[in-house]
C-alpha cells in the first residue's frame, strides 16, 4: 500500500507505506498515523516516517545517465553551437 491510508493503520499501526526510488537506491518508508492535514498544520505536529534502505545503489544515476538527460545535453550542444556561431557573425539576427 502507498502513501497515507487509515484503512490499515488498526491493522498494522501505521498510516501506510511508500516505495521509494531515487538515484540513491530503494527504500521503504512507513508513515505514522495521524488526523488530518489540518489538525497537524494547527497542532505544528510533524508527520513523522520511517525509511529503511531497501537496495542502495554503488553508483548514483544522474539525470545525465538517463535517455532523456542525453536528450537533454545533445540540446545544450546545439544551443551553445548556435549561441558561438551568432557571436563570431556566422548567424546574423533577422528583425
Amino acid at each position: 500500500m502507498g502513501g497515507f491510508s487509515r484503512a490499515y493503520q488498526k491493522e498494522t499501526g501505521i498510516a501506510g507505506y511508500t516505495l521509494v526510488y531515487n538515484s540513491y537506491g530503494l527504500l521503504l518508508v512507513a508513515h505514522e498515523p495521524f488526523e488530518s492535514t489540518e489538525a497537524a498544520i494547527k497542532k505544528e505536529n510533524d508527520i513523522h516516517s520511517e525509511t529503511v534502505v531497501v537496495t542502495r545503489v554503488n553508483e548514483r544515476r544522474l539525470v545525465g545517465d538517463t535517455d532523456a538527460g542525453r536528450k537533454l545535453k545533445e540540446q545544450i550542444k546545439d544551443l551553445e553551437w548556435l549561441l558561438a556561431s551568432y557571436r563570431n557573425g556566422q548567424i546574423i539576427e533577422k528583425l
